[in-house]
């Protein structure tokens, strides 16, 4: 009968849950409780659970286990506590859990030292013999134990296990038959020293299972002894390993995965073992990147079917069929994104998989400053044609919904050209921290000194941040003067009416950077480098999972504005709490702040004109609207406000199943989808962006007790 409980266990101060079932081992739940505890290792801790009328007992081996599984069936019990405490008093460890030494010598009627030996350690400090650390391999000396012994995964199953076996025991073997239908295995010594050790199995026709039809399972060679480095530890066994590592965190490095291999199995793996070991695992869990392009024939219906209103498409060579570039954008995010603000942040990043390519994005801003994907796609190249036809894809989203959206990126020529052809006259803003990065390249620190660098960055920020023409007209003489002809070179190049403030033709609503389309770039980083169709099911399912949190957080929310914009807007009035305002009409105010202003209500205009630059109430006006006692809800964009970020995460990404993939008639399987042709460049291939001159990255400091080098959610400081 099937028995399935849930098991709390608690460490220390904290607690985790998990899932014990009848399929459950003891090393399955001693590799769970390393991996969520931080500090707990293997061999250094003893498990108690406790049941009515018995608050300590022993859980140590798998047949602890099926008792305590026995009992909790019999009491009904559908929870069972279990406290881990760390290990002190206990001689040696054999196999798995703990054993007492002295306990084996008596049963088998042998004398024992072992008080002598712990009396001696009690006082050899540091020099004490140390004792042995259960591993998950343990476990794989059990392996090859009987003649009969079936192996459903058929002969790769019991290669692996014979591997494994190896391993554990401590030998070498060779293969004297090894095809599909069986595998003959003798010890490596038996040229030398006639060891008598073999292995026959082959597969039953009935049930497609190898079966070990003989076993010699002693060896008649010199002793053997485990040894951290074997010739049996093969790419094949590191893949069967991790494979549900990489299944959870695809980014896992070859590094990572030779320290896993020491800590927890005791062996030392090459790190090319450990590279290839992990390619075979992306093959097994993520299928062959040359048939996921074909894969979205299927994943193109699928996305129609399941989230009604989506756009996806797929395009290909005409003729033969090659993948030329793919666009999505789920129902979901279309409904809801007529309810952000008017932004879109527009940008590329390379991919990492076998046939590299590049993954467009489009990028909103909902009302809480949050990012709100609303679109990618992934193409073979950055280039002019495939810009153009991804933003023809976007205006067919965007021209229905009625309104001007202004759009974020960065410089790129073919980007630039796209976008005068397919959004004329739509207000364009360029990046201020790339054209910074493109101005600071101009003066090195090595030719022109630091000094220079940061004058020149100073009088370009002023120029971009300028609020009036002849702010931005003086600021601007003197950035030439400084500058010279570098600056003038600069600058003729760039057009004033897509970077400055003074002069930008549209709502930039305060942004300024493309740091939106960046953030989205980091968000999906960790699916650069799966096949193509991975990528976008990793990213949809990462996409539904944000939506579904947000919606659940917005429901908790009583204040009128999103969190953010109510924060902000009660500072704007605590600034302006001690300023005079001075009616001049119904509408018209002016404020005695540092310098006097003038702010028009029915216009929502400050002569300060961050009103008009950032969509949102500046200080003074704020301070308008509470003399004239109006309520300042009235007078905030209505992308702020709380019912419109609702509405925005109102419709659902659903579920796109892929249980009956292959399964229709509809005709798509025949449509075979070439990959794309890709040249693959001399040197190790790239796996991280090359950063701009002077770029560099933030610090980061914890926002809880203000010390670099953390964040907030793995602060460990009292305070």
């Amino acid at each position: 009968m099937e028995v399935c409980v849930i098991a709390k266990c608690t460490y220390k101060s904290e607690t985790i849950m998990f899932s014990v079932s009848s399929e459950s081992s003891m090393v399955d739940i001693l590799k769970t409780l390393c991996l969520r505890f931080r500090g707990l290792q293997l061999g250094c801790f003893t498990l108690r659970y406790s049941v009515p009328s018995y608050p300590s007992c022993f859980l140590e081996t798998d047949s602890d286990l099926d008792l305590m599984r026995t009992f909790l069936l019999i009491s009904n019990e559908k929870t069972v506590d279990i406290l881990v405490k760390d290990l002190c008093g206990i001689s040696e460890y054999s196999g798995d859990f703990c054993v007492n030494k002295e306990l084996i010598a008596c049963e088998k009627g042998e004398s024992s030292c072992s008080s002598t030996v712990e009396d001696r350690n009690e006082f050899l400090g540091r020099s004490k013999r140390a004792s042995a650390k259960p591993l998950l391999s343990n476990e794989w000396e059990t392996y090859i134990h009987h003649v009969g012994q079936k192996f459903d995964g058929g002969a790769e199953e019991f290669r692996l296990k014979l591997c494994k076996y190896a391993l554990e025991v401590g030998f070498n073997f060779l293969y004297a038959g090894n095809d599909k239908k069986r595998v003959v295995a003798v010890c490596s010594n038996k040229k030398l020293e006639g060891c008598s050790w073999r292995v026959y199995a082959s597969r039953c026709e009935a049930t497609g299972s190898f079966v070990i039809r003989t076993l010699n399972n002693v060896h008649t060679c010199a002793g053997r002894i485990r040894e951290s480095k074997s010739k049996m530890m093969r790419s094949r066994v590191v893949s069967s390993l991790i494979v549900d590592r990489i299944r959870a965190k695809p980014e896992l490095k070859p590094i990572e995965i030779i320290h896993e291999f020491k800590d927890y199995y005791g062996i030392d793996i090459s790190y090319y073992h450990a590279w290839f070991g992990k390619e075979l695992a992306k093959l097994d869990v993520h299928g062959d990147e040359s048939k996921s392009f074909n894969e979205l024939v299927w994943y193109t219906d699928a996305v129609k079917e399941t989230n009604t209103g989506s756009l996806c498409t797929l395009d290909c060579e005409a003729g033969i069929n090659r993948f030329r570039r793919f666009f999505v954008s789920f129902g979901g995010c279309i409904a809801g994104f007529q309810y952000c603000i008017p932004l879109l942040f527009i940008d590329a990043t390379f991919l990492k998989s076998k046939y590299k390519g590049q993954l467009l994005c489009a990028s909103g801003k909902n009302g809480n400053q949050g990012f709100y994907p609303l679109a990618f796609g992934v193409v073979d190249s950055e280039t002019e044609e495939n810009w153009t036809w991804f933003l023809q894809h976007l205006a067919s989203i965007l021209l229905p919904m009625g309104r001007v959206v202004t759009f974020f990126s960065d410089r790129n020529q073919g980007l630039l050209n796209a976008m005068g052809f397919v959004f004329p006259g739509w207000p364009h803003s360029y990046c201020y921290y790339h054209l910074k990065q493109n101005l600071i390249s101009k003066y090195p620190k090595s030719g022109y000194g630091k000094l220079l660098q940061d004058r020149v960055i100073n009088l370009f920020s002023r120029c971009a941040y300028a609020v009036t023409e002849e702010e931005f007209k003086v600021a601007m003489e003197e950035l030439v003067i400084v500058g010279s002809s570098k600056v003038k070179a600069f600058i003729s190049d760039l057009s004033r009416d897509h970077y400055a403030n003074a002069f930008f033709k549209g709502m930039r609503y305060g942004e300024m950077a493309n740091s939106l389309a960046e953030s989205f770039n980091n968000w999906v980083g960790v699916f650069r480098d799966l096949p193509v169709l991975p990528l976008i099911e990793g990213i949809r399912q990462k996409l539904m999972v944000l939506n579904s949190q947000r919606r659940f957080e917005a429901e908790k929310w009583t204040t009128v504005l999103c969190p953010e914009m109510e924060t902000r807007l009660c500072e704007n009035a605590e600034a302006g709490r001690t300023w005079a305002v001075r009616r001049s009409n119904s509408t018209v105010f002016e404020v005695f702040a540092d310098y006097s202003v003038m702010v028009d209500l029915e216009q929502r205009t400050c002569s300060c004109r961050l009103w008009q630059i950032d969509g949102f109430p500046c200080t003074h006006a704020v301070a308008a609207i509470l003399a004239k006692r109006d309520s300042v809800y009235d007078y905030v964009e209505c992308y702020y406000k709380t019912d419109f970020f609702r509405k925005a995460y109102e419709s659902p990404i659903f579920p796109i199943p892929d249980i009956g993939k292959g399964l229709g008639s509809n005709g798509s399987a025949a449509v075979v989808v070439l990959p794309p042709i890709t040249k693959r460049p001399a040197g190790r291939p790239p796996t991280k962006r090359i950063k701009v001159f002077g770029e560099f990255k933030r610090p980061l400091k914890c926002s809880r007790c203000s010390v670099a080098g953390h964040n907030r959610k793995t602060c460990k400081a009292i305070i």
